[in-house]
């Protein structure tokens, strides 16, 4: 018989290669069909006939299976004597039974799956078991709960599941208010009585557990490519200009250019150089007396010194923050619909990356941090924490980035919350692993070696945390007292004593003040509705007046059964609500207009209950995860395990899942998989981390395509050098400053941008990096440049995000304070509310995140930096400051705007020129202002409007928005 002598010969012997795991040559030898059916290569079996079995020759011969022993001569013969048994009546009827008991089970899934999952996991699930019922597997329907089993097999009359749904208990109504739970429909329960009648069911499939064991087999061509193969440090090659190199990086360029007849540029300036270090690690540009300070240094170590300045100061990891945030999908908003809720929490995490960045922690120790963090500890239990703790635990708000729109309960539903799964999927397989693996949720993956069962068992990792049939709000956090373990809470409320004090401080005199407006505003009401409710109670019949009247002022209590009647009956024709009250008295209209203005306004000021916005495991056993059919929640098939893409176990420790050995509900899943990840032979990890380093440095990666290592990617243009840093990166333990610093002294990186004859014909595209790129300042660095050479940038760091506002002409800005303005990271980012001028210069939009950003050139940009009021005004306060400091001699205000702006000095030249244009400019206002009659002094502020027009002209120009 198949299922009892052969099935388990296969299932030890050959199911490494044509199991449910792997299936070589497209064969499954799981069922009896799918072996009549066979693989590209036609049938396994003939029936009847071992001799021409294409499966027994094989076997016989030794070539399956592959690895292992042969099969032993007994278990050859019993499958000689099964094929030879199979007669074309037995296949058939075999065939058919085959069929009907897939069919059979695949109706069980979707029963369990699209009737019973989406409508009753939320009371009978992994969190929740009302009754002491779990209801997500055929087991525990016939196991039952407290009442007994949930149904009974041919009994549908008799099954307890159908008699709550008849009676309208299940779901109940508050489950489908607060869970977006909506009732069962006649033809789902139609399906469910069928079932439950017919009686004859399959297996019952157990709960998802954790293979530990799993191994698999690549194709040759698959496990050969690039990206795959662990990274080698290749010895450093030789080159003939051996006095331009600075690092090894220059060996690996300048072997490549001296191949096609290059050579390196030109040395770029000292102060070419200052900028580009400036911007590229601070995001800033030197001020005047940095720049004199750098020229002072005449050491040989100057550059070197000023690259660990910057590396030091704590701008740079507001700057590089912000290039992971991209990558994070970083939002202060929830996205998805068009209300774009706030996420008042969301920053914490952003604080979370500025800090780590600027301790240059281990970049294998913050990718742990931000996968699993609450798995590396026993949080649930700590009476106090750490600052350090606490931060940390901040850290796994990573992974509640993506857009999530299932705050909205018309919108929380089973395709939402598997889109917000699917996003952080995505942006976790990209940023880190830099792969296309959401492209196999619907099928598997065109081109790259990843199956759809990849796919969802890389989301079954997630799972445990965000569960599709028993979900938590992304932004319910409930009161100050919650507990950790607040059942509908994606928050953690395990704040700081002091901040909660803070807090509390903060909002109570905000509080009072709403309660006294709310009151006078009662207190105007309340005569004006007694006196429309006297008008009221005159238009009806005299005999009954008196005794509504006392019906109304009587407490509910005391009533008597008249007197209810009486209420009940007029109550609504009598009660005077707000909108009738102000449209008859056009007076109160406006005091309560202005009074709700005021409440209003108080209310934008309180501050939300500090929380932090983590992800952690949501206890219970994980829901079962299967395989969707063309991603359709619709469509279950297999039931999958928590795991890895196959292609990937090859030379690395397996992704092993360990439950903690504390008994609070963490699975340990994803501290496989962030323990997976930074295993220091990781083919992707550190490659996928250095390219994005090269990127930002250069404005291209090694691998152009820094999203995508897979074969619809960019293939390296220096693979060497790319294998080289990334065993660098691992063996400097994972130093994101030693890599920059590392890149930043190279001869590569300190070219001039110059671009030369047989370098423009040599390498056009600078694909060989003969020259430095020249690269446009991003949206972040220029408006925080224009703020800071203008002297109104704020620098106080981390904290609630600042507000912005839209102006009567459309142009989005951020609020300043009497400070100035923050720096844009800690500008509020909101998804359908973009600051003007960052989103006019390429800022993503984050759907879910952004691996590099787009350099586009148009109009607009011209246009904002021209017409927009923040940029205008920004260019009076330069000029303010400059004439504050230097006076009002041209030349040397030319010189300041220059070294301000350019951090270089103007040419004779220049200076010649631009005397004459703010003499003109000078003399255009003078004749302006005698037009306006203004009665200020009006030399000096003549002066200063034409330096102003003059600094507006340089923060337009093109050498102010490029990096040389």
């Amino acid at each position: 018989q198949f299922e009892s002598d052969i099935l388990p010969i296969f299932e030890r012997e050959c199911f490494l290669c044509h199991g449910n795991e792997v299936k070589q040559a497209e064969l499954d030898l799981g069922t009896y069909k799918s072996i009549m059916e066979g693989g590209s290569s036609g049938p396994a079996v003939t029936p009847g006939s071992a001799g021409e079995s294409l499966l027994f020759k094989k076997v016989l011969s030794g070539e399956m299976p592959p690895v292992g022993n042969p099969l032993s001569s007994e278990n050859i013969e019993l499958l000689r004597q099964w094929i030879n048994s199979i007669t074309p009546k037995k296949q058939e009827i075999l065939t058919q039974s085959a069929s009907v008991l897939a069919t059979r089970k695949s109706e069980e899934r979707e029963i369990l799956v699209t009737i019973l999952g989406v409508k009753c996991l939320p009371c009978h699930g992994r969190r929740v078991q009302e009754g002491g019922l779990d209801m997500r597997t055929l087991a525990s329907l016939l196991k039952g709960g407290n009442s007994g089993p949930a149904i009974t097999p041919g009994k549908p009359n008799q099954s307890l599941i159908l008699k709550r749904i008849m009676a309208e208990e299940m779901p109940p109504p508050e489950a489908q208010s607060n869970y977006s739970v909506r009732p069962i429909t006649s033809r789902e329960l139609d399906r469910l009585r069928r079932w439950i009648t017919d009686g004859n069911f399959s297996e019952p499939e157990k709960f998802l557990k954790d293979d530990n064991n799993s191994q698999s087999i690549v194709k040759n061509a698959e496990q050969q490519f690039w990206s795959l193969q662990s990274p080698m440090q290749p010895q450093i090659p030789q080159v003939k200009n051996r006095r331009r190199v600075y690092t090894p990086i220059d060996t690996f360029i300048l072997k490549k250019l001296e191949s096609e007849g290059l050579d390196f540029s030109d040395p770029a300036s000292r102060l070419t150089l200052m900028r580009r270090a400036y911007f590229d690690l601070i995001g800033l540009p030197p001020s005047p007396e940095e720049i004199k300070d750098y020229l002072a240094d005449t050491s040989s170590s100057a550059y070197e010194n000023l690259i660990d300045r910057l590396l030091a100061s704590p701008h740079y990891g507001e700057r590089w923050a912000q290039h992971w945030l991209d990558a994070a999908g970083y939002s202060d908003s929830e996205g998805q619909v068009d209300l774009d809720p706030i996420r008042p929490n969301a920053y914490r995490y952003r604080d979370y990356v500025i800090r780590s960045l600027n301790n240059d922690k281990p970049y294998n120790r913050f990718l742990l941090e931000q996968l699993a963090e609450d798995e590396l500890f026993d949080y649930k239990t700590v009476d106090e924490f750490s600052p350090e703790q606490l931060d940390n635990l901040v850290a796994t708000g990573f992974l509640r980035m993506a857009p999530d729109g299932t705050f909205s309960v018309s919108q929380n539903f089973i395709p939402m919350r598997l889109e917000v799964v699917a996003s952080q999927v995505e942006v976790l397989s990209s940023a880190v692993m830099g792969l296309t693996l959401a492209c196999a949720r619907c099928h598997d993956h065109k081109y790259d070696p990843f199956s759809q069962k990849d796919y969802y068992r890389f989301s079954a990792i997630l799972r445990s945390s965000y569960d599709p049939y028993d979900w938590l709000s992304p932004n319910l956090a409930g009161p100050n007292d919650v507990p950790w373990n607040d059942s509908n809470s994606r928050f953690l409320p395990l704040l700081s004593e002091k901040e909660h004090q803070e807090n509390k401080s903060h909002n109570i005199p905000i509080e009072k003040n709403i309660a006294r407006l709310k009151s006078f505003l009662d207190e105007k009401a309340k005569p004006l509705m007694e006196k429309l409710l006297q008008e009221k109670v005159k238009e009806l019949p005299q005999v009954i007046r008196e005794d509504v009247r006392i019906s109304l002022e009587t407490l509910d209590e005391q009533r008597t059964v008249e007197q209810k009647y009486l209420f009940e009956k007029f109550e609504k024709k009598l009660t005077v609500s707000s909108e009738e009250l102000e449209e008859k008295f056009p007076k109160y209209h406006e005091e309560a207009k202005t009074v709700r203005e005021n409440i209003a306004a108080a209310q934008q000021k309180l501050l939300p209950q500090p929380r932090i916005r983590a992800l952690y495991d949501m206890g219970g056993i994980p829901t079962p995860t299967y395989l969707l059919r063309r991603g359709s929640y619709l469509n279950p098939e297999l039931l999958v395990k928590p795991g890895v893409p196959l292609v990937l176990e090859n030379n690395l420790s397996p992704y092993k899942v360990e439950r903690p050995h504390w008994t609070t509900g963490t699975s340990g899943r994803r501290l496989a998989l962030a323990r997976w990840l930074t295993q220091p032979n990781h083919p992707l990890t550190a490659r996928v981390m250095v390219n994005r380093i090269w990127q930002h440095h250069f404005g291209r990666g090694l691998v152009k395509s820094s999203g995508n290592f897979g074969k619809l990617g960019s293939t390296p243009s220096h693979p060497q050098l790319l294998d080289w840093l990334a065993t660098k990166f691992v063996d400097l333990n994972w130093s994101i400053k030693a890599i920059h610093k590392m890149i930043m002294t190279s001869s590569v990186y300190q070219q001039s941008s110059n671009i030369k004859p047989r370098s423009e014909s040599g390498d056009p595209q600078n694909t060989l990096l003969s020259r430095y790129p020249l690269t446009r300042l991003d949206s972040e660095s220029l408006r925080d440049s224009i703020l800071k050479v203008a002297g109104r940038l704020d620098v106080t760091p981390f904290g609630r995000p600042d507000e912005i506002e839209v102006k009567p002409d459309g142009e989005v800005v951020g609020k300043g304070s009497e400070k100035g303005f923050r720096r844009s990271i800690y500008m509020l980012k909101r998804r359908r509310t973009p600051i003007t001028i960052l989103e006019v210069f390429d800022e993503p939009q984050l759907n879910p995140n952004c691996l590099k950003r787009q350099e586009s050139v148009v109009s607009s940009q011209a246009l904002q930096l021209m017409n927009s009021e923040m940029v205008r005004e920004n260019a009076y306060y330069m000029a303010g400051r400059i004439i504050d400091t230097i006076g009002s001699d041209k030349e040397k205000q030319i010189q300041r705007v220059f070294l301000t702006a350019f951090c270089r000095q103007p040419s004779l030249e220049e200076l010649k020129k631009y005397r004459s244009v703010l003499s003109d400019l000078q003399l255009h206002w003078r004749k302006n202002l005698e037009k306006k009659m203004q009665p200020e002094p009006r030399k000096h502020r003549s002066e200063w409007l034409a330096l102003a027009t003059f600094c507006h002209t340089i923060l337009n120009s093109a050498e102010y928005l490029y990096i040389d």
